[in-house]
């Protein structure tokens, strides 16, 4: 055998290797591609998932009208071979959601620009008939109930959090209707994301322990079931707990000044301290009209979910400022201490939905998030004497609440589209002025917000 054709042998080896290793996967593509239209009377997210500026800010409330197909996303499923009496599966999807930085050729989002593309999703799992172990960046067990409305990731602020993170998750069905589940991920941090200077990390940090989270599901068929995101599924009741350990550098803070309640800046001392985030959470699914076939025609649903714990943004939840900061004293130089306290607060979300046919149907929703146990805010202080005071990291949220009204139509399985009215309410500790005079006019801790919102879908 000649040299040429011990080259063409070794080529044809080295090309048909690959194919019989992946000899036993089938792989798949899926996902959707989304225009979303939408006119607002502030400058707010695409999402809806950021505070509302003050009514007085000028700025900030106009009318804005926007497109964008950024939403889009694509996915590969990859059924692998079995191993150990149980099914694998792959699962990789990625959207154009990533803004990008501040930094030349990488500040995507403006007009004929494109968005940065990122991992959404990236596990392998294993399924026996009761069983699944799951390795992998996925959603956490309080991200189970998104309303189906038409923003992405609706009530991150409010009800149900986007929390994705690389985890290890095992879940265990028994007697018929009941599962259990279990995480362990990487810990998030509190407050104000990671930041570093040099090699160093600064501000809010991330510790060496993880975050866990566990789920306690009853879910049967008692009286039928009802629709969520086109899939009838019966009545399900479900208790979620998470924790993690994590750390806070002490921050900037401010003491509320007489009259306007703008914040005066506060020296002080640097410092970590150890903190244990936590939340609870409670959902129910109910089919209120309920269907015993696929047809989902008259049918109706309500689902709910609540949720109260402290430091809740480690777990998905956005837009609070967790820190609240209370005096603890003064050193011999007359250096001021602060406790840094992760806030309380609680929230949760109800939706309603109903079928007027298998095409047209609509949604309700409404979340809110409140916090509590903060105390009093008092202003004034003196660095020579004890404040008796609480204070702020940031411009901080007490109260937030956001309607939406969605109306669907979907054709056939490959299209929807939306038509959605929306109105979210942000509450703040303290007042803020527009201008030099301080008057009833141009004082407020409140913004309010109205969109009106037209998406369409291509599913493939």
């Amino acid at each position: 055998m000649n040299k040429k054709a011990i080259l063409v042998l070794a080529l044809v080896v080295a090309l048909a290797l690959p194919t019989a290793a992946m000899a036993a996967a089938e792989f798949s593509l899926g996902g959707y591609i989304k225009l979303d239209a939408f006119w607002d009377s502030t400058q707010e997210n695409k999402n809806m998932n950021s505070v509302i500026a003050r009514n007085n800010a000028v700025n900030a409330h106009h009318g804005r009208l926007k497109f964008t197909s950024q939403s889009t996303r694509f996915n590969f499923t990859i059924k692998g071979p079995k191993l150990w009496g149980a099914t694998t599966t792959g699962f990789i999807e990625i959207d154009f959601d990533q803004q990008g930085d501040a930094v030349a050729g990488t500040n995507a989002g403006t007009a004929s620009n494109g968005y940065l593309p990122r991992v959404r999703n990236a596990f392998f799992r294993f399924n026996w008939p009761e069983t699944e172990l799951l390795f992998g960046q996925y959603f956490t067990f309080v991200s189970q109930w998104f309303p189906e409305l038409l923003q992405d990731g609706p009530f991150q602020i409010t009800g149900t959090p986007t929390a994705r993170m690389a985890m290890i998750k095992l879940t265990q069905k028994f007697a018929g209707a009941w599962q259990v589940g279990a995480m362990i991920g990487e810990s998030n941090a509190i407050t104000n994301g990671e930041t570093y200077s040099g090699n160093d990390k600064a501000g809010a940090e991330s510790t060496e322990a993880p975050q866990v989270q566990a789920q306690v599901q009853f879910q049967q068929d008692l009286w039928g079931k009802a629709a969520w995101y086109g899939t009838p599924i019966p009545f399900t009741a479900q208790v979620t707990g998470a924790w993690q350990r994590g750390i806070t550098q002490d921050a900037a803070r401010g003491l509320l000044v007489t009259g306007q309640n703008a914040y005066n800046a506060i020296a002080g001392a640097t410092r970590h301290q150890y903190h244990d985030p936590w939340v609870v959470m409670g959902t129910l699914f109910l089919p209120v009209i309920p269907t015993h076939s696929a047809n989902l025609a008259g049918t109706a649903s309500l689902q709910t979910s609540w949720w109260v714990g402290q430091g809740v943004e480690a777990f998905g939840w956005i837009g609070f400022g967790s820190n609240v900061f209370r005096f603890s004293g003064q050193d011999a130089a007359g250096v001021n201490y602060f406790d840094v306290n992760l806030m309380n607060r609680f929230g949760g979300q109800i939706q309603g939905q109903y079928y007027f046919t298998n095409q047209w149907f609509l949604t309700g929703a409404w979340g809110m998030s409140k916090s509590f146990g903060v105390g009093a805010f008092e202003a004034g202080g003196n660095a020579g004497t004890a404040f008796k005071a609480n204070a702020f990291a940031a411009d901080t949220v007490n109260y937030h609440n956001e309607f939406d009204l969605a109306l669907w139509y979907r054709p056939i399985q490959a299209f929807k589209f939306g038509l959605q009215y929306a109105y979210a309410r942000t509450n703040y500790f303290q007042n803020l002025r527009s201008g030099s005079a301080v008057t009833p006019s141009n004082v407020t801790n409140l913004g309010e917000t109205h969109r009106v919102e037209f998406v369409g879908l291509f599913f493939f």
